[in-house]
C-alpha cells in the first residue's frame, strides 16, 4: 500500500488523474486535489453533491455537481476556479479535446453544447435535446451515437457542424454515462455496438469493420485499451482480452463469482486486473498469472496512477499500491 485516504462515500466516487494530481470528490460536498505519489492533499474546495462528471487534463480539472446547475473549471495544481458557467440542468458527459469543453447529450435531457476551456464562454450548441454516448474528440472531430441507434455523426470540433453521418450495422449499446468509445489507433476507435459486439469506426471516413463478436452478451461500456491488448467484460462478469490490432481472440478471464471491476492497467511486467472482492493479478499479454495481491476491500475501479503504482476506488476509500 502506498497511501490511502477516506472519503466518507457509499456510492461510487468521481475521480480523476492528471500531472501528478487525484482530484477526487469525497464527504458529499467536496472536491479535493491529492498528490499521486503520496495521497497528500493539496486543495480542498467546496462544489456541491455527487457530480456526474469529474475530469482533468494538464493544467485544469472540470466538475459538474448535481444540485447546481454549472460547470466549474478549477487550476489543477492550486483548486482555485478559472471559471463557472451555468449550464441546463441536468447536464452530463463533460469531454475536455484543446481548449474546446464539451457537456450535455446524457439521457437526452439537454443538448450537446460547445464551451471555450479558457473562460467557459458558449461557442456552440446542437439542435436538441438528444440522448448521445459520451463523445469521443479524435482528429479534430467529434463523433456522436444515439443509444439504440445504428446512427453515428461526426461533427467539426469547432463550430458543431455535421461533416458525415452513417449507419452501422448494429445499433449502438447505451452505457449510460461510462464511456461509449475508445481510440485504438491514430485513425480508429472502437464503439460496443449490439448485443455481443465490438465495431471499430475510422474516424476520417466513418467506415466500420467488426472488430469482435462474442459468444456471450457484453457490457454496454467500451472496452480498456492496455498496451497491445483490448479488454472487454461481459454481462457474466467475465474479462475477454483482444489483440489491439487484429480484435484476435487473446485470453478470458473467468469471473468465479468474483467480477473484475472497470479498468484494466497497463504496467511495467504486465496487466493489473482487480477484482470486486480487492483481490489483484498480474496477467501478462498470454494471460499467464505473475502475481496476485489483495487491497483487503471492495473495489469498484482501478486506473492507472503513476509509472510504478495504481489507483483502486472503491466504498468509503481510496488508496494506491504497487502492482504485484
Amino acid at each position: 500500500m502506498r497511501w490511502s485516504r477516506p472519503t466518507h462515500l457509499r456510492g461510487p466516487q468521481r475521480v480523476a488523474v492528471a500531472s501528478g494530481r487525484v482530484v477526487a470528490h469525497e464527504r458529499d460536498t467536496r472536491l479535493v486535489g491529492l498528490d499521486a505519489a503520496t495521497g497528500a492533499p493539496r486543495w480542498d474546495v467546496p462544489l456541491g453533491t455527487w457530480p456526474r462528471s469529474v475530469v482533468a487534463t494538464d493544467r485544469r480539472c472540470w466538475a459538474l455537481p448535481q444540485d447546481r446547475p454549472e460547470l466549474a473549471c478549477l487550476d489543477l495544481g492550486a483548486g482555485s476556479a478559472r471559471w463557472r458557467t451555468a449550464v441546463p440542468p441536468f447536464s452530463g458527459h463533460v469531454v475536455v479535446a484543446g481548449d474546446t469543453t464539451l457537456v450535455g447529450g446524457w439521457r437526452g435531457y439537454t443538448a450537446l453544447r460547445a464551451l471555450d476551456g479558457r473562460t467557459g464562454d458558449l461557442r456552440w450548441v446542437r439542435p436538441g435535446p438528444v440522448p448521445v454516448v459520451r463523445p469521443v474528440v479524435a482528429g479534430g472531430r467529434v463523433l456522436l451515437a444515439r443509444p439504440g441507434t445504428p446512427e453515428l455523426s461526426v461533427l467539426d470540433l469547432d463550430d458543431g457542424s455535421e461533416v458525415f453521418r452513417r449507419d452501422l450495422p448494429e445499433p449502438f449499446a447505451d452505457p449510460d454515462d461510462r464511456p461509449a468509445f475508445v481510440p485504438v489507433d491514430a485513425d480508429h476507435v472502437l464503439v460496443r455496438c449490439g448485443p455481443r459486439s465490438l465495431w471499430r469506426v475510422h474516424v476520417g471516413s466513418g467506415d466500420a469493420d467488426e472488430f469482435f463478436r462474442a459468444d456471450a452478451d457484453l457490457s454496454p461500456d467500451a472496452p480498456v485499451v492496455s498496451g497491445a491488448l483490448v479488454c472487454v467484460r461481459d454481462r457474466r462478469a467475465g474479462l475477454t482480452a483482444l489483440d489491439a490490432g487484429t480484435g484476435r481472440f487473446r485470453w478470458r478471464l473467468v469471473a468465479d463469482d468474483d467480477p473484475p471491476v472497470g479498468g484494466v492497467v497497463r504496467t511495467e511486467n504486465g496487466h493489473l486486473v482487480a477484482r470486486r472482492s480487492g483481490i489483484l493479478v498480474r496477467v501478462d499479454d498470454d494471460g499467464e498469472i505473475h502475481g496476485r495481491a489483495t487491497a483487503g476491500r471492495r473495489l469498484d475501479a482501478a486506473r492507472a496512477l503513476t509509472p510504478d503504482s495504481v489507483l483502486l476506488t472503491g466504498p468509503g476509500e481510496l488508496s494506491a499500491v504497487t502492482p504485484p
